[in-house]
């Protein structure tokens, strides 16, 4: 559970190789991780969907709040950092397209929709993954996962971003190059090549902002192939603090309407807010 309860579907993307706008130095990313460290991360995550077809509108709502935190094990001469994520809390509240509304709280289990709490509960009793980064944010292997295919960590990657070697400049722009798989029951297969780019838009003190674009490399050949494929194709930005070498914030949505998926006067809007703040470091 990345970036929220949607990674545990079964979309599975591959990760493709760095590519950068210039070349680099052999030198560290700007991620420090130190042994001990435990990081505490506040995560929101709102979706909206509304479809219309024919005279009929339905509607869908939710949202998850949650705590993440990550504790780093240990760190490799290289650089290399163990870590572990757990979920200590979290909630939830939905509503479905018949206007029915569930929620569930961790901090209050006696409460709620017992459906949820049979989902969710789960989630807050033990290691959600034990995975293994460098200090460019690049998942180079997973340990454990508990919920889902390893794979997941190389779609929604765990901080959110991947930086180059060495020191950041403002306009420094890279990418990464990734294929989406779309697997049953989103899809039979088909595979969509897709580019992210980040780029430094801005330097404050041991401040650096990164905006983060997600692109097709080649469009779908109907309207209604773009639906399972919008959760990833979000646009955003993240915060790193540079000096401590932690990610401060990162936030990413996802705003598009697809019109004539099912036919004339059709149209599928996906909407969605991903935030992750970082709450307290020790």
């Amino acid at each position: 559970m990345i970036r929220g309860i949607h990674t545990l579907a079964a979309l599975i993307l591959g990760l493709g190789f760095l590519q950068f706008t210039k070349a680099f130095s052999q030198e560290p990313g700007a991620f420090k991780w130190k042994p001990g460290q435990v990081l505490h991360y506040q995560v929101q995550h709102v979706t909206e969907v509304q479809e219309k077809v024919g005279d009929s509108t339905t509607e869908f709502k939710n949202r998850l709040d949650l705590q993440k935190r990550w504790q780093v094990e240990k760190v490799t001469p290289n650089g290399i950092a163990t870590l572990t994520l757990t979920i200590p809390t979290i909630k939830m509240e939905t509503t479905s397209p018949k206007g029915e509304t569930l929620s569930y709280d961790s901090t209050k289990p006696g409460e709620g929709s017992k459906e949820l709490k049979a989902q969710l509960e789960k989630y807050t009793t033990g290691k959600i993954a034990v995975v293994f980064l460098d200090t460019q944010g690049r998942l180079r292997g997973v340990k454990e996962s508990n919920f889902g295919a390893a794979e997941k960590y190389k779609v929604e990657l765990p901080f959110s971003l991947v930086v180059p070697e060495g020191k950041i400049s403002k306009d420094l722009a890279w990418v990464r190059d990734f294929t989406i798989t779309l697997d049953p029951p989103q899809g039979t297969g088909e595979k969509f090549e897709t580019t992210q780019r980040f780029e430094c838009t801005d330097l404050q003190n041991q401040l650096t902002t990164i905006k983060i674009t997600t692109q097709l490399k080649a469009a779908p050949a109907n309207e209604a192939d773009w639906i399972p494929l919008l959760p990833f194709l979000p646009e955003g930005e993240a915060v790193l603090d540079t000096q401590a070498g932690i990610l401060k914030e990162a936030v990413l949505k996802t705003d598009r309407t697809i019109k004539g998926h099912q036919g004339e006067g059709s149209s599928y809007r996906f909407h969605s807010v991903f935030r992750e703040t970082l709450s307290s470091v020790r």
